[in-house]
């Protein structure tokens, strides 16, 4: 009994990580079918009726929300949060490599794959591969909302944004990464530590939402991919020991 339990805890990231992959095409697949969960949350933001033709594009309404001095104010604060973190992971690496005290009391492991999984999930495959490949258009830069691209929906390759483009979220990339910095607080204060860093990430990706920079399926995509890629690099540390125990078995025999 105690080596299968220990073969499921040392499957616990794996499985996480298969489930959320599975999640995320899931949703994927039906903000794909239902374009009209996106339009429909986003219109909830915007000032006026949808914009019917290109002719009345910039005067039938805007992202209320996106010109008011809080809300701006907010969403700077929380878009740095990943960034501060991330310099602070950096930072606590350095130290522990040049101090050996600091070493011992910091999970430098963990550290190191927590910084791997932001710059693989929020920088790689967010911010160089899919906000670019993807090209699709942000709300506020589509016909339906005064802009000038047609609308596309989560999934489609035939977006007409060439830049900084809409799906997924960048901004809720990173605050799903800061969901998985939990793992690294000691467990006794991490009941106090979840709930506002939830709320954070969470709340960042509301505004993305409410400003009309993106999409809901770009901003739940986009929280959940960093949280699903952050898994999957600790999954493959999981396995390492597995792979080789199995590798020198086969070696000595």
């Amino acid at each position: 009994m105690s080596t299968l339990s220990a073969v499921i805890w040392r499957r616990s990231y794996v499985n996480a990580f298969l489930v959320l992959t599975t999640v995320w095409f899931l949703l994927l697949s039906i903000f794909y079918m239902v374009p009209a969960i996106d339009l429909t949350v986003s219109d909830l933001f915007f000032s006026s009726i949808p914009c019917m033709d290109k002719a009345s594009s910039g005067r039938c309404g805007s992202f209320t929300l996106s010109n008011v001095g809080v809300v701006i104010s907010m969403r700077w604060l929380l878009y740095c949060l990943p960034y501060l973190a991330a310099a602070i992971t950096l930072i606590s690496l350095l130290t522990a490599a040049a101090i050996e005290r600091f070493r011992k009391v910091i999970p430098v492991r963990k550290l190191a794959l927590s910084l791997t999984s932001f710059v693989i999930g929020n920088g790689l495959i967010t911010n160089l591969f899919l906000k670019r490949y993807y090209g699709r258009p942000r709300p506020f830069q589509t016909d339906l909302f005064g802009g000038s691209f047609p609308f596309i929906p989560a999934g489609s390759f035939h977006g007409a944004c060439h830049q900084n483009c809409s799906f997924p979220s960048g901004e809720a990339s990173g605050a799903g990464w800061l969901i998985c910095l939990i793992v690294l607080v000691p467990e006794r204060y991490r009941l106090w530590v979840a709930p506002p860093v939830i709320v954070a990430a969470v709340t960042t990706a509301i505004l993305r939402v409410a400003v009309g920079a993106h999409y809901a399926s770009d901003a739940v995509l986009g929280l959940l991919l960093s949280i699903t890629v952050s898994m999957g690099i600790f999954a493959l540390d999981e396995q390492l020991p597995i792979i080789n125990i199995v590798s020198r078995k086969g070696s000595d025999e």
